[in-house]
């Protein structure tokens, strides 16, 4: 994985292999009895979504399994757009997953010889894809010692050569750090002085549901693109179901453009689904927050009784923890350890740009608990 140096001008086969990907869908991940780093909330069944609106089995039943409407049906962005003070569904671009959206960003934006920052550690589709497509990537690094919260100086800095866009992620995977609003002012100062689009992935803005919901980037600046899903929230990752919007007309011109060219619809019965869920998303979350609640406090005990051997902070929002390992040898060997030994399977921080040190865990999901006592009875054999 990259340096600020590194350029990516290849064909597709050249492309960098998906770490966290690869990591995952191995045939010895396949065996693993427990997942713990799982980066969504419990995942809903379809049954539970269609009782939430007395008449939706017979809506879904309805459905007709042709193509829907391009960049997303209107009763989906419509129900998207409720979520954007002041935005229309005309402002919104529905995609298939964010991975899509990211994907699709790149390719209507980015050039050969084009320079883009972005906020590391990170998921590693925001760097490869600019390298893919010739763009020098510079990285803007958390750091430990500042509670993994990126520096504004260094930001600064950054953008003292010209960016075509700055790419950051709060509440942020892998870490959960959520900063506070005098944070995002700032930001937004800086990148607005300088004219520089902002895509901001918001996928884990939602949890926990709090009394001042976070706001939108989309809503603050008019270059600032927000990135979100049904996928980690909500809890129903498998509708593949994400979107974009954004106020800068050119922005989405070429987005839709460039779509037109690849895959501009998502399926009948996932937006019909996604919508639904959006509809309900208030208690959707309340029902995610009480699961990331109960797993915290099983967290916050067993990180308590193994403190010899870690460091451990809640996450401020999302999902996604960050513990760090104070243990012998790095996290690499931990994790595999822990998948050989235990049938745990546990992504270590090198997956993410995180350097040796950190494991994500995932805290949204039910038999976190379960899995946590394997994890301790592995603790007690290995490091007693």
């Amino acid at each position: 994985m990259g340096t600020a140096s590194q350029k990516g001008a290849g064909p597709v086969a050249d492309i960098e292999q998906f770490l966290l990907k690869h990591f995952f869908y191995t045939p010895e991940a396949g065996q693993a009895d427990y997942n713990l780093s799982r980066s969504f909330a419990e995942p809903m069944d379809i049954g539970a979504l269609l009782v939430l609106e007395a008449d939706a089995q017979e809506k879904l039943n309805a459905i007709a399994l042709g193509y829907t409407g391009v960049d997303g049906s209107a009763a989906l962005r419509m129900a998207i757009a409720a979520r954007y003070p002041g935005f229309s569904a005309d402002d919104v671009i529905a995609t298939s997953g964010l991975d899509d959206a990211l994907a699709i960003l790149a390719l209507s934006h980015i050039e050969p010889g084009d320079r883009v920052i972005v906020q590391t550690p990170a998921y590693q589709t925001y760097l490869t894809v600019p390298q893919w497509r010739g763009a020098e990537v510079a990285e803007w690094p958390a750091r430990e010692e500042n509670a993994w919260l990126p520096d504004l100086d260094e930001l600064e800095e950054l953008l003292r050569q010209p960016a075509r866009w700055v790419m950051i992620n709060f509440p942020n995977n892998p870490t959960g750090v959520m900063p506070e609003d005098a944070y995002f002012e700032r930001l937004l100062a800086i990148v607005q002085a300088r004219g520089t689009l902002l895509i901001s992935d918001e996928i884990y803005a939602g949890l926990p549901k709090t009394s001042e919901p976070f706001e939108p980037l989309c809503c603050r600046y008019d270059r600032a693109v927000s990135l979100h899903s049904v996928s980690k929230t909500l809890g129903v990752p498998g509708l593949r179901v994400g979107w974009i919007v954004c106020r800068d007309v050119e922005t989405r011109r070429r987005i839709k453009d460039l779509r037109f060219h690849f895959n501009s619809f998502i399926s009948a019965p996932s937006e019909f689904l996604g919508a639904l869920a959006l509809r309900h998303e208030d208690e959707i979350h309340t029902r995610n927050t009480k699961i990331l609640a109960d797993n915290t406090e099983t967290a916050n005990a067993f990180f308590a009784r193994h403190d010899n051997l870690f460091g451990w902070a809640p996450p401020a929002a999302g999902v996604n923890a960050w513990p760090q390992w104070r243990g012998p040898g790095d996290t690499k060997n931990l994790s595999d350890r822990l998948l050989h030994d235990a049938r745990l399977l546990v992504a270590h921080s090198g997956l993410f740009l995180g350097g040796e040190r950190n494991l994500r865990l995932g805290l949204g999901c039910l038999g976190f608990g379960n899995a946590l006592d394997r994890f301790d009875d592995f603790l007690q054999k290995s490091y007693r």
